[in-house]
């Protein structure tokens, strides 16, 4: 009995032991009692050895059959983003130099003397950020994109310049970084000499023709170490040396380049740059542009070109007018008559222009003898955008700048303006000569443009556009025009509250609230407007036969004539109420009806010019300032909330539990403009004030940020009726199969995971 219990101890060790190693020893545990036969020991041990090795064999299969995939799909991963794919993939979609047919420029004795034009009188084909191979930070940068946008014709190229290292005697190296800070944001760098060398074999051929076109060449120095500078100067002699244009003329004289001649110009490179230069030996190569030059981003022009306090008596379309700019035009080459003159007053001529009250188009009138540069993005932008290049062009803006690599409609426009030559005479009213010219309308410029309507302020939507605005009634002041259901009339404010005299007091709902929209209808100078209502998303003020109402956007144009509406000047002007006076009217010219407020109720008037009716056309415009919040809501019908725990998942079959978010711009620069469709924003959960981002290795999106950084930064596309939220590195938000959002590789998405709606609602913010 004794020694059947130490038995029966001895297998419970032996047992308990087996368990607690891995699972090979468990594994032979159970061959062990499963396959036990009464044998001889060598039999035993023969028969275990046989499974294990069998057992060991299948499981390596089982690994091969797993892992062999993964691999495999690492390593496509790997091929597509990296460096020499990513540039491949972007560059194979590039096909400008297969529009430009480009033509040597004749030489200057080959021209008539009164046709050797100045270099500002001319557009420029020019490129912005020219090395990225995506977005503009947190990307590649290729001497291949270099390559690419040389052999598309640009003439005007921008060169980032970067420090190596963090230490005092770092080299210089091409790569990204946000203007002003060191921090290289590209994930990658280029030698400065191969840059340098690229630029120099293809700045003066294409199709394998020689071509005579002189380059400028921009260096953006996000560096003020001498040390790195003077390296970059010595590459620069060493290499471009024999092609560069010597700045010296341009600085003894103080002659700006741009009042040079093209023709005294070609197969030279000139070189600007960013002010980090002075004091170093690169200033021996920098031609200074400290003179009637400008440097904007696009959606200034409108602003600058239009003073905020001329809205009654500088219009924006009496500009377009053949009389304004004939009167306009005779008093610049009375006040600022000659060359000379321009020359004599160097150093304040250029603000004197683009503050002279008595011109019409002042950014315009700079352009005749100074330059402009045009840029697409904000320093700290990240992802690339073009836009329509038309405004800048109608200014007279020399170096309009685009981002090759986004092969966009705008893009596509404005390479076929330089199809034939990167350097694109501008008509005579936009050239300055002391000769007597004939004034050419500025309509003409872009055959797009229609005939001006001398009525309508095209400046409203630098205004007001995107933001929301309440309408009063001037007829009936104090009342407002109101959402009700889908039907519109005047009402006082929609927010009863109390004063400390306990006396009731109306405030403006949000029913009261509307938010203009650039419509496709119209053109750059009869600019026009959709009318949203701030109460419900997506509905607008549409024209239905004697009255107005609210209804969804239509799809045709016909239709949308009766949506879009020409903001005009009022029709009764009265300076003592506080914000701009307006009228407004459906864009349909063949009966122009106009909004007005007759006893509360909206209607429709034909033009009249009775006192009353014009009292009862005109409006009061007041700004209201609010914040964007959304619900985002899957195309499934889900909808995205953040969980206890920070992750960002989705309530499946639920649209109305879902967590609002307030959209933040990224750019505090598109101020009260912002747009959440088209500039970049940061999501901030309502309700605890973090931030929404997303993890790199693990691809979840989190709901912790206590401020935002550059995980936080997104942007919504359309499509297919829906949105798409991309982040810096173009990674789509998707839903996986388990509710939980992340964000992958575009490949990596199904058909609809990635698509999404959003309820948009406002919140009035008290500054």
């Amino acid at each position: 009995m004794s020694k059947i219990n130490n038995s029966n101890v001895t297998g419970s060790i032996n047992n308990n032991n087996i368990n607690n190693r891995g699972s090979k020893a468990s594994s032979i545990s159970k061959l062990i009692n499963k396959n036990y036969r009464p044998t001889t020991s060598s039999s035993l041990v023969d028969s275990i050895i046989s499974k294990v090795k069998d057992t060991e064999k299948n499981n390596l299969i089982v690994y091969i059959i797993i892992a062999i995939p993964i691999i495999l799909f690492l390593v496509y991963i790997v091929y597509k983003y990296n460096f020499s794919s990513r540039s491949t993939n972007v560059i194979s979609k590039l096909n400008y130099d297969t529009i430009v047919k480009l033509e040597p420029l004749k030489q200057c004795y080959e021209i008539e003397p009164t046709q050797q034009y100045k270099l500002c009188d001319y557009y420029i084909c020019s490129s912005y950020m020219t090395p990225c191979v995506g977005n503009l930070h947190y990307d590649y940068v290729s001497n291949d994109m270099i390559t690419k946008v040389l052999k598309s014709g640009a003439r005007y190229i921008q060169i980032p310049i970067c420090e190596s290292d963090v230490t005092i005697n770092a080299i210089p190296v091409v790569g990204t970084a946000v203007y002003g800070q060191k921090l290289v944001t590209s994930l990658n760098t280029l030698e400065i000499k191969s840059v340098l060398t690229t630029i120099l074999t293809n700045a003066f051929t294409i199709d394998d023709k020689k071509l005579n076109y002189p380059l400028i060449i921009h260096f953006v120095l996000n560096t003020s170490n001498k040390y790195t500078i003077n390296i970059l100067a010595l590459y620069i002699g060493q290499i471009l040396g024999n092609v560069l244009l010597d700045p010296s003329k341009y600085k003894s004289s103080n002659i700006p380049i741009h009042l040079e001649k093209l023709c005294n110009l070609h197969k030279k490179i000139i070189l600007f740059s960013t002010p980090e230069y002075i004091g170093t030996d690169l200033e021996q190569y920098i031609i200074p542009t400290s003179k009637l030059y400008q440097i904007y981003h696009y959606s200034d022009l409108g602003p600058i070109n239009m003073p905020n306090d001329t809205i009654y008596t500088n219009y924006y379309n009496q500009k377009l007018s053949g009389t304004q700019q004939k009167d306009s035009n005779n008093y610049f080459k009375k006040t600022y008559h000659s060359i000379n003159y321009f020359l004599e007053n160097i150093n304040t001529i250029g603000d004197t222009i683009l503050n002279d009250p008595n011109l019409t188009n002042n950014l315009t009138s700079f352009n005749k003898l100074g330059m402009t540069t045009v840029k697409p993005n904000y320093p700290e932008d990240v992802i690339s955008k073009n836009y329509d290049a038309s405004e800048s062009i109608f200014y007279g803006c020399q170096l309009t700048t685009m981002n090759f690599q986004v092969n966009d409609v705008n893009m596509q426009n404005y390479i076929v303006i330089f199809k034939d030559s990167s350097f694109r005479l501008k008509p005579a009213s936009l050239r300055f000569s002391e000769a007597e010219v004939p004034i050419i309308d500025y309509s003409k410029i872009y055959e797009s443009i229609t005939k001006s309507n001398q009525n309508i302020l095209n400046d409203f939507f630098y205004n007001y556009g995107n933001i929301l605005i309440a309408i009063e009634s001037y007829s009936l002041l104090k009342t407002y025009l109101t959402q009700i259901s889908t039907s519109l009339q005047f009402n006082v404010g929609t927010i009863s509250s109390k004063d400390t005299n306990g006396q009731k007091i109306y405030n403006i709902g949000l029913n009261q609230l509307f938010i203009p929209r650039l419509s496709k209808i119209g053109s750059l100078n009869n600019i026009s407007m959709y009318l949203e209502s701030a109460s419900i998303p997506g509905f607008f003020i549409t024209l239905n036969t004697n009255s107005f109402n609210l209804e969804k956007l239509a799809s045709s144009n016909k239709d949308l004539l009766n949506q879009a509406m020409y903001i005009e000047k009022p029709k009764i002007v009265d300076r003592n109420y506080v914000g701009d006076m307006i009228s407004m009217r459906a864009t349909n010219d063949e009966t122009p009806l106009y909004l007005a407020s007759e006893n509360k109720v909206l209607k429709a008037y034909a033009d009249n010019i009775t006192v009353e009716a014009k009292s009862n056309m005109t409006f009061i415009v007041h700004k209201l300032p609010f914040r964007h919040i959304i619900n985002i809501i899957t195309y499934a019908d889900g909808t995205v909330f953040t969980t206890g725990d920070g992750i960002v998942g989705v309530k499946p079959d639920n649209i109305d539990d879902g967590t609002p978010y307030y959209v933040n711009p990224h750019n505090t620069a598109s101020g009260n403009n912002f747009n959440i469709f088209n500039d970049q924003f940061t999501l901030q959960n309502k309700n605890t004030n973090t931030f929404i981002s997303y993890d790199s290795t693990t691809k979840l999106v989190y709901d912790k940020l206590i401020s935002a950084d550059r995980t936080s930064i997104f942007n919504f596309v359309l499509k297919n009726g829906y949105y798409e939220m991309l982040n810096i590195s173009d990674n789509y938000l998707t839903v996986n199969n388990i509710g939980i959002l992340t964000f992958d590789n575009e490949t990596l998405v199904n058909a609809t995971g990635n698509l999404f709606r959003l309820r948009i609602t406002y919140e009035l913010t008290s500054s």
